[in-house]
């Protein structure tokens, strides 16, 4: 193996020097079982212009030149704006992931959450901040040209012009050298054009992306990270991949586990017998649990030259018995779903309504009730300081996602 003897500026190599002063030599050093030289290399014995080549085929980087910026403790403040542009879901120039089965309506859903970022439009009660979009539609080209045409339609836009822009040609982004470039040229067009920052840009399907690469290999998939984070960051725009489950659907989207352990946020759809959800399975910076459900309505478009009837979907956000969204509602595990667990066992026990601040038609009980029931339930033999503690982020938990409501010192679930 390489090594440094005991004379500070000199490599040996296999017992045999090599070079003095090489780290601070300007010439390129031959790596190799003989004294150094001023002759040239031969042309057939490696790469000796960026990089220092071993006879191996082991590679040893050149000293970087860039400083690495340091901030020390008296300069660190909090980060108290995320850059959502999707409300407490998507971030500027994050990483996305969507995915699930064939058919289970990830592209109708991320089509019709792309283009609600592209109109400003709130999107399931949440705030969106408008931005361009770039969609590369890299498979099923008709089939989303007739889903943008028929959310237009839907929503009275004909003739309206939006910042929202499609590719429609292949796409490779495994190697760095071949479209990742041309991309990053058509983003920077795209947003000089449209006059406003470009928030989004979804890549749909990760494998058509992938070029032919092995989804389960790590060169393959970790070239294509590499690539999203070239693009991410140098337009400064969300990247979002739609990609499709495993087969093991518990373990997620499908490909090497690389994949996720890059992604920032990560979205499940699923689709049980039509009832169609959204659930937010990770997320790096914000609150992950939420579940958006939904609908695909049918909307026809028109008739093709045959006189047959073309169409296509719409989503829908799912309605309730009284003809209302039902907004998003988070999935919950451990302590934060045995607390609402126990709320509701007692509520049925022992809830009664008309209380303060309670509103009309809801049974609350006293939040101590709820208090001392989770301590005897969730924590039997817990310190005490320990209950309080795991008690209180349960209950706050629950009261922000809208779970729980609490007034007059009374709880009830929403």
């Amino acid at each position: 193996p390489n090594r440094r003897n005991q004379h500070p500026q000199r490599l040996i190599c296999s017992g045999a020097p090599v070079a003095d002063n090489f780290f601070d030599s300007d010439k390129p050093a031959r790596i190799r079982n003989e004294p150094w030289t001023d002759d040239p290399p031969p042309a057939d014995e490696g790469d000796y212009g960026d990089v220092r080549a071993f006879p191996t085929g082991e590679r040893f980087e050149k000293p970087r030149t860039t400083a690495i910026h340091l901030t020390y403790f008296n300069e660190i403040e909090p980060a108290l704006d995320a850059a959502d542009f999707v409300q407490s879901l998507l971030i500027e120039a994050s990483s996305v992931v969507v995915y699930g089965d064939s058919n289970s309506g990830k592209t109708f859903w991320t089509t019709d959450l792309a283009l609600h970022v592209a109109g400003g439009i709130e999107w399931n009660g949440r705030r969106v901040e408008q931005g361009g979009v770039i969609y590369s539609a890299l498979e099923g080209g008709i089939g989303f040209r007739n889903r943008v045409a028929a959310w237009k339609a839907e929503r009275g836009l004909d003739g309206y012009d939006l910042p929202f822009a499609a590719i429609q040609q292949p796409l490779n982004l495994r190697d760095p050298h071949a479209d990742v470039e041309a991309l990053i040229e058509a983003v920077d067009g795209a947003r000089q054009k449209m006059g406003i920052p470009l928030r989004l840009i979804v890549i749909d399907t990760l494998s058509r992306a992938l070029a032919g690469g092995n989804e389960n290999a790590p060169e393959d998939m970790g070239a294509l990270v590499m690539c999203m984070d070239m693009i991410r960051q140098r337009t400064g725009a969300a990247v979002m991949f739609i990609h499709h489950s495993g087969k093991d659907a518990a373990k997620g989207a499908r490909g090497h586990s690389l994949l996720r352990a890059a992604i920032d946020t990560e979205i499940e759809i699923a689709d049980d017998n039509g009832a169609r959800s959204a659930t937010v399975v990770k997320q790096r910076e914000l609150r992950k649990g939420d579940v958006f459900n939904f609908t695909l309505k049918v909307v026809e478009l028109g008739t093709n030259r045959h006189g047959e009837a073309v169409t296509t979907c719409v989503v829908d956000a799912a309605m309730d018995d009284a003809g209302e969204a039902h907004r998003p509602r988070t999935k919950l595990t451990g302590h934060n779903r045995r607390a609402l667990d126990v709320l509701g066992d007692l509520i049925a026990e022992a809830g009664r309504e008309g209380d303060t601040g309670v509103p009309s038609g809801c049974s609350s009980v006293p939040e101590k009730w709820w208090r001392d029931r989770f301590y005897d339930k969730a924590l039997p033999g817990a310190e005490q300081d320990t209950k309080k503690r795991t008690f209180r982020r349960c209950a706050d938990f629950l009261i922000e996602c809208r779970c729980v409501g609490m007034a007059s010192g009374r709880v009830w679930i929403v």
